[in-house]
């Protein structure tokens, strides 16, 4: 398995189990990156405070993937009922990629792309990223809780972009992950940042698909 297919799954909390060719056939090489225009310094007292004590959270997104072998780029969307179930649909060129749902207690992942999935606990993850990867901090990594969030020697989180949702609270507009070890950058831009808004969190296993054993 190539490393950008692991660490993008890692990033995303979902178990390294999408093979880099299957992403690679609907996230084409974007070519050399573009120059960025640096960011404008945040000056937090003049921004509402940071949204907190919201019972649903969801946005949509686009994630660029960075690695030695070009930039590719994909769409998201979440939705975080919290402390019970995260939604996470991945897709790019209008073709959904994978789907997953998380719970406290259980992991389920559905691969459209090689008809399999995966319903089980979160061991796997721990396993493949040396990480204590659990609902609660897949949840911390959506919502950038960083304080939440484990101290890697090789893994960086970042959350900045601040700006105002309402007049009463402000949340991240962009999230930045590397893989310092690897050269990997993962940037994540929201749009369509919602609170208290339900939105969907199921999730349905095909019967063709076959269950991956790990």
């Amino acid at each position: 398995m190539k490393r950008i297919a692991l660490i993008f799954l890692i990033v995303l909390g979902i178990v390294p189990l999408l093979q880099a060719q299957d992403l690679e056939k609907y996230l084409p090489d974007s070519g050399p990156e573009r120059p960025r225009p640096k960011a404008t310094p945040i000056v937090t007292d003049t921004l509402p405070p940071m949204a907190s004590g919201y019972r649903w959270l969801s946005y949509r997104g686009k994630a660029q993937i960075e690695d030695t072998g070009g930039v590719r780029n994909c769409n998201f969307f979440m939705v975080n009922r919290i402390d019970s179930v995260l939604y996470l649909n991945v897709h790019a060129s209008g073709i959904e990629i994978i789907r997953v749902v998380c719970t406290p207690d259980s992991f389920v992942y559905v691969n459209k792309l090689t008809y399999q999935y995966y319903k089980g606990s979160y061991a796997p993850l721990r396993l493949a990223s040396h990480l204590p990867i659990d609902f609660f901090l897949i949840q911390s990594l959506f919502n950038g809780e960083e304080e939440k969030l484990p101290q890697h020697q090789k893994f960086s989180f970042e959350y900045r972009d601040y700006g105002a949702v309402d007049s009463v609270r402000s949340f991240f507009n962009e999230m930045i992950f590397r893989d310092l070890d690897h050269v990997v950058t993962i940037r994540a831009s929201l749009r369509n940042i919602r609170f208290d808004v339900p939105g969907p969190t199921a999730i349905r296993i095909p019967e063709k698909f076959k269950e991956l054993k790990l």
